[in-house]
């Protein structure tokens, strides 16, 4: 965490960073494509080439400026194993957005990642959104629209077979992906998933930016020099001052912690990583009469540990990042069987085997619908 830390103070900019991590995985990413004997994981990228009629509703009433005047691809890659590929299977679909602070990574990065989902059992459709500075907002979110709808109008995916997962920036795509579909009344996905998802950009909300700086690597993005928040809200925002900014981090598909999903949603995140502080706002905002919430919390785990679990082990006796894979499975067939009840609970999974309930309001929840 020192390295990550030290790095972040003496880098002004996300180049070096991407130099130091993006391209061995991508290099990883790589070696994956053109090895697939060694599990059967077949990985095909596509492109995406975006109608502005079948791909592109209007935003504008949600608050979402459309930058998208010109026409555009986007580009995104399939993950399956060969057996699901050979079957020409359309169900179990995942819509993947990766994390990266919204300006890193790509699909080819994140093929460890999606390699152990299609070993699962999804057949997973990862989406190589723009990033910033050159994409800022809203960029990203108008291709994980498109992309999501590409895979039911074009595609013909049955909306109620698709989950959409994203990780740490990745994560607060998908959740403003769903609650765009909802607002236009689109079909809707089935379920969310979200790991360590990224729910506020403000750091003066964020108590656990501060405390948890010593117990997590993203303190090499969170650090100020670094001007990920800039980036993202973008140089327009920037020029025109703090009023301008203040409204950006406001923006309900920036700021998520009150957002109110009416799917099942799984979050996958670590009590000790700087994200903590929004993932338990938006855990704490929810409805227990309509919510369908779940959340583990992986302990003695960094921020976004399935990110960083697939390439080396994060905790002793138990690895918890199978075992959070292995419950995305289960919870996913949970989903499917209709077995998700109303209500939240809060889970902490220690890699000696123990969980711990913390909260768990879904008897209560059976009794107000009795009542």
């Amino acid at each position: 965490m020192a390295v990550g830390r030290s790095l972040g103070a003496v880098t002004p900019s996300h180049w070096p960073i991407r130099i130091v991590t993006e391209i061995p995985l991508a290099v990883m990413g790589s070696v994956l494509k053109r090895v697939p004997a060694l599990d059967g994981v077949v990985y095909r990228p596509i492109k995406i080439k975006v109608d502005r009629e079948r791909h592109e509703p209007d935003l504008s009433a949600l608050g979402i400026p459309d930058y998208n005047d010109k026409s555009r691809v986007v580009g995104a890659e399939w993950v399956a194993t060969r057996e699901r590929f050979a079957a020409g299977l359309r169900t179990d679909v995942v819509l993947f957005l990766h994390g990266g602070a919204f300006c890193l990574y790509s699909p080819r990065s994140y093929r460890p990642v999606t390699r152990q989902l299609a070993k699962l059992g999804f057949t997973v459709l990862a989406a190589n959104y723009r990033k910033s500075p050159k994409h800022p907002f809203p960029s990203g979110l108008h291709d994980a629209i498109a992309a999501y709808l590409w895979l039911v109008r074009d595609e013909g995916v049955d909306p109620a077979r698709i989950l959409l997962l994203g990780d740490s920036a990745g994560g607060a795509l998908a959740l403003g992906l769903f609650q765009a579909i909802s607002a236009l009344d689109l079909l809707r996905p089935a379920a969310v998933a979200l790991w360590s998802p990224c729910l506020s950009m403000d750091p003066r909300l964020l108590d656990s930016v501060v405390t948890n700086a010593d117990k997590d690597f993203l303190s090499v993005l969170t650090n100020h020099k670094l001007g990920i928040i800039r980036m993202y809200a973008g140089d327009h925002v920037v020029r025109a001052g703090k009023p301008a900014m203040d409204e950006f981090l406001a923006n309900p598909f920036v700021k998520q912690t009150s957002a109110q999903p009416s799917c099942p949603v799984l979050i996958q995140s670590s009590p000790s990583e700087q994200l903590a502080t929004c993932i338990s706002d938006f855990y704490a905002s929810q409805d227990p009469a309509t919510a369908r919430v779940q959340h583990d919390l992986l302990v003695d785990t960094p921020h976004d540990p399935f990110f960083i679990g697939v390439l080396i082990p994060l905790t002793a006796n138990q690895d918890l990042v199978q075992v959070g894979f292995q419950r995305l499975w289960k919870w996913w067939r949970d989903v499917q069987g209709g077995a998700v009840p109303f209500g939240k609970v809060q889970r902490m999974w220690y890699a000696d085997g123990r969980v711990e309930v913390v909260d768990d309001t879904t008897a209560r929840t059976v009794q107000i619908f009795e009542a």
